[in-house]
């Protein structure tokens, strides 16, 4: 078991991210539950990572995953992009964010994407990593994520345009 200062000193680094990657999957009532659940796997572990990136890539690697499952069970039922608006209401559309038209149009978009390229795309568009990065995070070989990263612009621009 980690210690709560370690636990509390990477949630105020990675939080932020984790939560993106837990709403790119999920309404923020299910995000919610990914995103505690994703510390307390933090907590449990044992092993030390490497640096603060790999901490960084295994969390979100772990939240991913966690939304994953999440939309697999059983008790999951399919959920209209209104609805998912709707939950997520004005707060989540945050000051800077797009207006709620151009939300609908990229949220239906990254639907549409489908796991991968979402999950390659999110890690280089939102969260910056480079293909390198997101081939060790998502243990594919690098070439494998330039593919996917580029099939997952292709269909946004097409969706989008």
């Amino acid at each position: 078991m980690r210690d709560s200062r370690d636990v509390e000193r990477a949630m105020g680094e990675h939080a932020d991210a984790v939560w993106r990657a837990c709403l790119l999957y999920l309404p923020a009532c299910d995000a919610e539950d990914v995103f505690q659940e994703t510390f307390l796997k933090l907590a449990r572990r044992d092993k030390p990572f490497r640096d603060a990136s790999h901490e960084r890539a295994w969390l979100l690697r772990v939240a991913m995953n966690g939304c994953k499952d999440q939309l697999r069970s059983a008790h999951r039922r399919d959920v209209s992009l209104d609805e998912r608006l709707e939950r997520v209401g004005d707060e989540g559309l945050g000051a800077e964010a797009p207006s709620e038209t151009g939300l609908r149009e990229v949220l239906a978009a990254m639907d549409e994407l489908g796991d991968p390229p979402r999950t390659q795309l999110y890690l280089s568009l939102v969260e910056g990593y480079g293909a390198r990065e997101i081939s060790r995070i998502c243990d594919m070989p690098v070439g494998t994520v330039y593919s996917w990263i580029s099939r997952g612009k292709r269909r946004l621009r097409e969706v989008l345009s």
